[in-house]
């Protein structure tokens, strides 16, 4: 099988870019023949070709490559110019697609904005087209074209099916197979870690992951430090992640970011020895596919603090790989991070039962393989 793989946000490396590294892997173990085309240079590209792989580059016109949700802001005239650039960039990818040596038999695009445009290409030379839907996150209007565009929807968690039409998931149902993501056991020391940030062997170590964004929630954490402190005076916290242009007012306005407690390292691409360093993971989303930060903590043994929301309590069993609390409410997360701080005990045995969890159900190349599988299935049917 040739797949033809397309990444919209090649100028940033999270959790949507490192799934689709590591289904490429799984793809070219499995004997397919693979293609990746994103839609700029940028650290995907990098990671791409460090696999051995070529990257081919199909740049946005100026109005779609805007992120962020500036699209969603313009104005009338704006959305008119919009659409129609979004038309001449369509009739460029079904020309690459028609004009490709060997022919490709599935694209698998790795969010909305390919499937829109790459998606539909494809559709109309009659190449299935096929998405792995990572968000809850609803894109009002656009989530009603999701369905009908793809062949294949395959959803990372329930709580994605939730932003699609009622009666679309009832005319779509053969459409859509639910498979979590996964990631490889994390093992290793995180001595190192530690010792470079300053933090002590009797410091019990918070960590969030992720992009500094309202989204992602630290505020949540940050707002409640001073308290959290009084009870656990060896509180550590470490934010790994960084903001983008999008979330600069949010950085600026973040309670307690600058208490001597709180350690900024910035974007960190290889976060197994942070997971092998901290002592509880937190992942306080307001909105959250999965959450795939918290497998990898569960995998490296450490319990997970989250919220009730998304695909969160898909990941983590409350009370027995972690504690789950309702986003809002500040008393239960200073409890709940109390609680786990003053016993040791709990933290480990949290720890281990999660890493059982991650092998169990989250293993990265079985549950990679799946999908794999069930794109070989639908070009199989056609």
């Amino acid at each position: 099988m040739h797949i033809l793989f397309v990444e919209s946000y090649p100028h940033v490396m999270y959790g949507q870019q490192r799934t689709l590294l590591y289904l490429l892997e799984v793809a070219c173990q499995e004997g397919h023949t693979v293609q990746v085309l994103s839609t700029e240079r940028g650290v995907f590209a990098d990671h791409v070709e460090s696999m051995g792989q070529s990257v081919i580059c199909c740049g946005y016109p100026e109005r779609l490559s805007q992120y962020g949700g500036a699209i969603y802001r313009y104005g009338f005239r704006d959305k008119l110019l919009t659409q129609w650039q979004a038309f001449s960039y369509i009739k460029t990818l079904r020309d690459f697609l028609l004009n490709q040596e060997e022919h490709i038999d599935i694209v698998f695009c790795n969010d909305m904005r390919g499937l829109l445009t790459m998606g539909v290409a494809a559709r109309l030379c009659g190449i299935p087209a096929v998405i792995w839907d990572k968000l809850d996150k609803p894109h009002g209007v656009l989530d009603w074209f999701q369905l009908p565009i793809a062949d294949l929807n395959i959803i990372i968690s329930d709580a994605v099916l939730k932003k699609y039409p009622a009666w679309q998931k009832r005319w779509y149902k053969r459409k859509i197979h639910k498979i979590h993501d996964g990631c490889a056991k994390l093992d290793g020391s995180g001595g190192d870690v530690r010792k470079y940030w300053g933090i002590e062997p009797s410091d019990v170590l918070l960590t969030m992951v992720g992009s500094i964004t309202p989204r992602k929630g630290q505020d949540r954490l940050l707002r409640i430090l001073p308290e959290l402190i009084t009870s656990c005076p060896n509180i550590k916290v470490l934010l790994v992640g960084e903001a983008d242009d999008t979330a600069t007012k949010y950085c600026q306005t973040l309670p307690n970011i600058d208490h001597p407690s709180v350690i900024r390292t910035g974007y960190i691409d290889n976060i197994a020895p942070i997971m092998s360093s901290i002592d509880v993971l937190l992942l306080l989303s307001r909105q959250e596919g999965l959450g795939l930060v918290a497998v990898e903590a569960m995998s490296a043994g450490k319990p997970v603090v989250g919220t009730r929301t998304g695909g969160i309590p898909e990941v983590v069993i409350d009370g027995e790989t972690g504690l789950l609390v309702e986003g809002g409410d500040d008393a239960a997360l200073l409890e709940a991070l109390t609680t786990l701080c003053h016993d040791p005990r709990l933290r480990e045995r949290m720890g281990q039962a999660g890493r059982v969890r991650a092998e169990t159900h989250f293993d990265r190349h079985r549950q990679h393989r799946r999908v794999v599988e069930l794109m070989c299935s639908l070009v199989e049917s056609r």
